[in-house]
Order: structure tokens, then sequence, then C-alpha cells
């Protein structure tokens, strides 16, 4: 969790949004807050535009901005849009704080397809339960979106202190400056923009859900272009100056009122949805109130509207009562909706905010922690220089601006290794950190830690699951016959000597001219890791599959099923089905049945055997009485096979016919 703010100080602050690049500047004053610099430049939002067009148009708005307030270009905190940002609410158990980075490096590695080197995340203790666990707010993003909203800062050479999610930012200035009203209240901030809308959702003074939805200002303004024929510029002009939310008086509405109702409508029902998704989520609770911000709310007529047809309480952010704005910062009082966002990350260069995430890229922080270590071995070796400087000449000894030196040296390196501070002597041996062997050590148990996760990971790429495979036999059962499975077990199809021969106890009746060959049969069982001695046999033959290089699973190619049929026609119905059926496997190969055979006698057993089936297939024991229902067990044999390729059915049988 990234608790930057201190060192975030007269920093640039920049919101990039859709449509326009805001800059501004926020200073602390004895009573409260005074924007001293701000900037709008606004840029053609159409969404028809190319990437490289609109990152051209950002660039150019950017420039013209920092002209405008002449703010010393540096490290800038600028924000992402919701939509691109992965956020979850969690509620961890009891464990030791320092354990809750783990556990949110754990929980958002399961729920995003990416490896922890290609994401940002951070996260927020929001409180504790009362059962002592952590309410936590998770936040990732992909690394290449977050570089993407960096490249306009490149060409302008700004470096990058900070990136904040834009709904949240406008959450943590909602929060400071004006709050959300009285505690256990449920209020939702919707953030009207250019091309999303975002709901932040606050209960009982906590933070709980937040949503961003992909219908916002530009909708309303490709409506208008398509309704009255304009180009999407000419269209947005017509919007911000005589566009209203409709009025319920047709006559007074007009055309215009239609399109721009139409458009508000399906606004309205996505808001809606995300409140009743909220409702049902734990912790969740009915929205009453409803604060908005943004572009969008400066439609006119907007709020009246959206209080009836949401039916709750809608009123619009205060954002800047009670703010002083200094002269370089007039302009943020034409449209001060529209600045939520850029004033909240602005507050983090004066105080700690509410929700206090930082999605910088790694390879930035990386970059910033080999600085810093440059920065502390430059000061040990300045140190140790003049240690040394004073051991030469006796004069050295009595200077005392190089006593006062070499200490201020000393509490640096001191702030790092207190005991190396204190070994240090002027005239003795240079003395070695005790940090040293711990290092050592900690390496160690890395490389054994590492060790054992390469293990793991091995095991875990050549671990089988065999539920498609039982899905597939499962799905030959035949529609018209009952037949029950009573266990299925895998198996290693093998080659026996023998000719062929029908097997004892072969039911007769539809297909009893069929001959299944006599075969061997090894190695049954879902088996686990078998002796390392069978390494050299790393890599599955049958193709899907890669083992792992250090164990080997066998091969197992093939599964024993044992059941019951309630007649002879149903063994046979769900024998020819077994070499129809396949099944597509997670990796897109197909997997079918090559060969079936039975491996045990067909016999008549009573009904009451389905109460306490033997797992093996053997009916020994069991009689049926003369008259009584009866079941006929059967075991079959099946052989898998695998193929990137599907199964072509109707040129197998043309050759087992030939």
């Amino acid at each position: 969790m990234a608790k930057l703010w201190s060192g975030l100080k007269k920093r640039l602050v920049v919101d990039i949004g859709s449509s326009a690049v805001r800059v501004c500047e926020l200073t602390k004053t004895k009573t409260d807050f005074e924007i001293t610099k701000f900037a709008q430049c606004e840029y053609n939002s159409d969404p028809s535009l190319d990437e490289e067009q609109r990152k051209a148009l950002r660039v150019d708005a950017l420039r013209d901005a920092l002209k405008e307030v002449k703010i010393k270009k540096g490290k800038a905190i600028l924000g992402v849009p919701g939509q691109s940002v992965f956020t979850r609410c969690r509620t961890l158990p009891p464990v030791p704080e320092y354990k809750v980075n783990q556990i949110v490096r754990y929980e958002i590695q399961q729920q995003i397809p990416f490896g922890l080197d290609q994401i940002a995340m951070d996260y927020e203790v929001l409180g504790r339960t009362e059962q002592g666990g952590f309410d936590v707010m998770m936040a990732a993003i992909k690394v290449d979106v977050v570089e993407k909203h960096i490249e306009p800062l490149k060409p302008l050479k700004c470096g990058v202190a900070a990136v904040d999610v834009l709904p949240l930012a406008s959450y943590n200035w909602v929060k400071r400056h004006q709050g959300f009203g009285e505690e256990g209240a449920c209020v939702a901030l919707i953030n009207i923009g250019a091309s999303t809308t975002d709901i932040v959702i606050e209960r009982g003074n906590q933070f709980r859900f937040t949503r961003p939805l992909n219908l916002a200002g530009n909708d309303i303004t490709k409506a208008l272009a398509e309704a009255f024929d304009l180009d999407f510029e000419s269209a947005e002009r017509v919007k911000r100056e005589r566009a209203f939310a409709p009025t319920g008086d047709p006559k007074r509405d007009g055309k215009g009122g239609e399109v721009v109702g139409r458009a508000l409508d399906r606004l309205a029902g996505e808001i809606q949805r995300s409140f009743s998704y909220f409702r049902s989520q734990p912790g969740g609770g009915q929205v009453n109130r409803v604060l908005l911000t943004g572009g969008g709310a400066c439609l006119k007529n907007i709020v009246p509207w959206l209080r009836k047809r949401l039916d709750v309480d809608v009123q619009i952010v205060k954002t800047l009562d009670g703010i002083q704005i200094g002269a370089g910062a007039q302009a943020i009082k034409e449209h001060p909706e529209r600045v939520c966002d850029a004033l909240g990350m602005a507050l983090r260069t004066c105080e700690p905010v509410a929700i206090d995430v930082n999605l910088i890229p790694p390879r930035i922080l990386a970059s910033a922690r080999r600085k810093e270590q440059a920065l502390y071995w430059s000061l040990s070796i300045c140190a140790l220089v003049l240690i040394f400087a004073s051991l030469i000449p006796a004069e050295a000894n009595e200077n005392e601006q190089v006593r006062e030196r070499i200490d201020e040296l000393k509490r640096v390196i001191g702030s790092y290794d207190r005991e190396l501070a204190q070994l240090i002597r002027p005239g003795a041996p240079v003395p070695q950190s005790t940090l040293r062997p711990q290092l050592q050590a900690s390496r160690q148990r890395l490389q054994t830690l590492e060790s054992h996760v390469t293990t793991l990971d091995r095991a875990r790429l050549g671990r089988r699951f065999w539920i498609d495979e039982m899905s597939l036999v499962n799905e030959a059962r035949p529609s018209t016959q009952q037949i029950w499975f009573s266990a299925i077990e895998s198996t290693r199809w093998r080659e026996a000597e023998g000719g062929d021969g029908q097997q004892e106890g072969q039911p007769r009746g539809r297909g009893a001219d069929r001959q299944p060959r006599q075969r061997g049969v090894g190695g049954a069982g879902f088996v686990g890791v078998q002796h390392p001695s069978d390494a050299g046999r790393a890599t599955d033959r049958r193709g899907p599959f890669q083992m792992a290089r250090d164990l080997f699973i066998p091969p197992q190619n093939g599964l024993v099923v044992h059941g019951f049929a309630e007649s002879d026609e149903a063994i046979y119905l769900f024998l020819e089905e077994l070499e129809r059926v396949e099944q597509r496997l997670p990796n897109n190969w197909y997997v079918s049945i090559e060969e079936h055979r039975f491996r045990q006698s067909v016999q008549r057993v009573p009904w009451e055997i389905l109460y306490e089936a033997p797992v093996d297939g053997v009916a020994s024991g069991r009689t049926v009485a003369a008259g009584a229902p009866s079941l006929f067990s059967f075991s079959v044999e099946v052989k898998l096979r695998y193929s990137q390729e599907r199964p072509n059915r109707q040129q197998q049988a043309g050759g087992d016919a030939s």
C-alpha cells in the first residue's frame, strides 16, 4: 500500500480526460486549501479518430495547458479511468498485518489472467472487522494500459510520481471537502464523463463499491449527431449550448429532448442495475442519495430528471465551496463539476487521502529503488573516503568541519545499518556490515524456496485431471435405456499376445457377432508420482499433456468402466455410442474412444445391487430369483485417443467396415 503523499508535494497534477486535459496546483493554507494554478485545454473527442490522432491531440493540449499555467515540469501525478482498473473489496481473515500484502497479491493473481510482472497493483485497508480481520479494497491494472496513459508525458520530459484511479480521486475529494452525509447513510457518487460514467458507493462512512459504465456524454453527442445529421464537433456544441434532459412535456422537449431522453434512459437503467447489484452484495444496501459530478452534471435539467428516474435525492457536488482560488486559477470557476478528479489527485500532495492507491508501473518503482541504492552507496563511499582522509594527516583529526561531516554521514549510514555506523572509528580498519551474513542467509533461503516452488510448479504442469474423459464416457450412455456406472478407473492399455476371441459371458442379442480382441491390461488406478528413475520419459507422447521434467506420471491412456444395465440392448447401445462421442479439451485438443472391449463376463444380478453396488464391478454371490426383475453387470475397457484435429467419424466408420 503506497503512502507517498509526504513525498509528492509540489508535484505536477495532470488529468488527461477523454475530451480535455486539466492541470492544477493545490496548496494547504491555515484554514483549508487554495487552488493556486489551473488550466483546461479541450480537444476533439470524436470516437472515430484513430489512436495516433488522439495521442497527438492530447500531447498538444497538455503542452498548451502547461504553457498557460507556467508550472515547472517534473514528476507528475496522473490518473487512469476506472474502466481500465480491476477493483474488488474483500474481507480478509484475522492474520498478522504484514501478511495482508501476501494475501492481496494471491487474491489478485486468482482474479486476473496475467502474471504479477505484467500488472501494477496496490490496496487500501478500509477498516477492521469485529472478528479482527481486514476490510480491504484491492486495485490492479495491466502495465501496458498504464504505459499508454503515461505516453503523453514523455514528449514533455515529465516523470511519473504516482498513478491514481480517477473515480477514487473524486471520492477522496468529496470525502475530504464535502463529506457523504450522516453516519450510516448509503450514498452514491456518480461521475458522468465524456466516455465513461463511474459509480462509487459509500455506506456507513466506508468505501464499499465502484463500477464503471460505458455510457456517458459522448453517447448523447452521437445520438444528437445521428438524429440531426451533424458531425461530432457540431453535435457536441449543440449539446453544451442547447440540449437538456426531458421535462416530461413533449411539446417543450421536442425532438432534441426525445433524443437526449433515450440516451439518458439507457444510462439510468445501467445505474439502477448497478444499485441493485450492490444491494445484493454482502455489506450492500439501498442507495438513498446521489451526488453528481463530471461534465454530464452540466446538462440542463439533469438533476430533476435523475431524481425522478432513480427515485432518490440527487444533488450536484459543491466542488469549490469554501476553497480559495488564486489569480492563476480563475478558469476553474467556469465548470467546477468537471474538476473533481483533478482536485482529488492534487489532494495527495497536501495530506493523506481516504483511498491511497498508487498503480505506478513496477519498472518505474524499480528505477526509483536503484537510484535510492545508488545514493546509499555513494554516501557510504563518501563516508569511507572522508574517514581515510581524516586518518592520513594528523591535522585532519582536529578539523571540526571534517568531524561534523563524518558524523553527518554516520547518521545517514546509521539510518540503514546502526551497527555499522557504531563500528566506524577513525584510524581503525574499515568494518564489515553485520547485514552481509544475513543477506547471504536470505539468499540461500530464497534459493531453497525457489527450488521448492520449481518442484511444485513442475508437479502442477504434470498433473492430470480425468473430468473430461469421464464426461466423454458419461455422454455415451443411451438416452432410451437405463445404465448405471458403479466405478471408473484409469488404465494403461497394452497389447497382449493371443488371437481374437469372444469373451465368456458376452451378452447375446444385438451386436452379438462382435469379436472383441483380448489384450493385456496394466497400471489400473488413478496413479500419482512414480520413482524419479522414470524421469527420462518426461514427455507424454500423446501430445496435449507436457509432463514435468523431473517427475513422471505414467501415461494412462484408457478407462475401465464398471456398471449395470437394464438389458443387453442397453449395453450394445452404450458400446455403439462410445464409437461416436468426442470431447473438446481446454487446450483445444480432442479426446475420443479409439477402441473398447469387455474385461469381465456379463452376469444377471438383482435390482437391489444398485443400493450397494461393488466398485470393482464383480457381482459375486448375487443371484436372481426366478421371475424377479434383474440387471446385467458389465465391465468395459476403453482406449482413449487424443488429437489436435476433430476426429472424422465417417472415415473411421468406413475403415472399420472395410
